[in-house]
């Protein structure tokens, strides 16, 4: 896994522009990508996102997907349970695109809110893979105590994986996992107080077939 860099930790003054979406820490490709991309279904399972709590936009370059969690939080501590201490949510993206095009994900960030005391440690760990597709591709996030304030962390991955060729549709299956350790130390990982939400940027790499 390549390292991973913590980016800010400072309050997030500024919004994403309305015209796209502006990924912190991520850069554009600048190869060929289709014309026309478009999420045709989105299905969610896990705990980190009860119905009507994520959403899911790619922006006008077709290169950049971003997912919002508004009710992904990760808490421990005091009076807390097992399933505070860990959260998940399972996307099943359907995308549709131009004849001739294959997509891999090929970097991702994550922004939120931590307030994690010296001594504790919260992980995220981001997955996908395409539905009849062997292999993963998998980043994972640190956030180390202490800290406290909003956070942009970005990583990429050592192992890619492609959608198949010879279609114009490709299911991405996107697990989003976080977690705290130990459990005894009062710990957070929340929604951004200016956002409202965890938020996901995916970088997508397109190529011909």
């Amino acid at each position: 896994m390549k390292p991973v860099s913590l980016l800010s930790l400072i309050p997030l003054a500024a919004a994403a522009p309305s015209n796209g979406i502006k990924a912190r820490g991520l850069t554009v490709p600048t190869g060929p990508v289709p014309e026309n991309v478009r999420i045709v279904g989105v299905s969610l399972l896990g705990s980190g996102c009860p119905a009507g709590t994520a959403d899911v936009q790619i922006d006008a370059t077709k290169t950049l997907l971003e997912v919002t969690f508004s009710e992904y939080i990760i808490q421990t501590g005091p009076d807390t349970r097992a399933s505070d201490w860990r959260k998940n949510c399972k996307l099943t993206l359907n995308m549709e695109f131009d004849e001739g095009f294959s997509f891999s994900t090929l970097a991702t960030d994550m922004s939120g809110f931590a307030q994690i005391p010296e001594g504790s440690k919260g992980l995220c760990t981001n997955t996908f893979d395409f539905t009849g597709i062997s292999g993963k591709t998998s980043y994972e996030l640190e956030l180390v105590g202490e800290i406290e304030g909003a956070f942009t962390l970005s990583a990429d991955p050592d192992v890619v994986s492609w959608s198949p060729c010879g279609g114009t549709t490709a299911i991405m299956n996107m697990n989003t996992q976080c977690n705290i350790s130990p459990t005894k130390d009062a710990a957070l990982i929340a929604v951004d107080r200016i956002s409202g939400a965890i938020t996901v940027n995916v970088q997508l790499d397109w190529h011909k077939c």
